[in-house]
């Protein structure tokens, strides 16, 4: 879990999808996922039994919401407890943003939005 937290502090410029070329990336973003965070809810999931898993179609998280964002990702270690990045992103309105990289399989995970405010959009891990 460390290095899946540390390796979310690296840039957009160093992550695998966009590094492995335009295929890799397809089938990323091809299994992308839609998510609704409601006006009042900072965390998507929210409802405290649920979470998001990172599968093999990407070595990162990424988000691409409707609307100009700032993102962070809590991870959710089978330990217990949770442990969010120390800094946000922010995700434009309608482009791929990597917010965590070089994340592990398999990885539980949920997005911090440092906000209230209503968003959707999709992400794919």
């Amino acid at each position: 879990m460390a290095a899946a937290l540390a390796a979310g502090e690296l840039s957009a410029a160093s992550a695998s999808t966009a590094a492995a070329g335009p295929q890799t990336a397809q089938s990323c973003y091809g299994s992308a996922k839609s998510y609704s965070k409601p006006a009042g809810d900072r965390w998507v999931p929210n409802n405290g039994s649920t979470s998001f898993l990172t599968t093999s179609n990407c070595n990162d998280i990424n988000i691409k919401p409707n609307t100009t964002t700032t993102i962070a990702v809590c991870f959710l270690p089978s330990s217990g407890g949770w442990s969010c990045q120390t800094s946000f992103k922010t995700a434009p309105a309608g482009q791929w943003t990597v917010v965590a990289t070089d994340v592990l399989d398999n990885t539980r995970f949920i997005f911090d939005f440092g906000h209230t405010s209503a968003n959707t959009g999709v992400w794919a891990g």
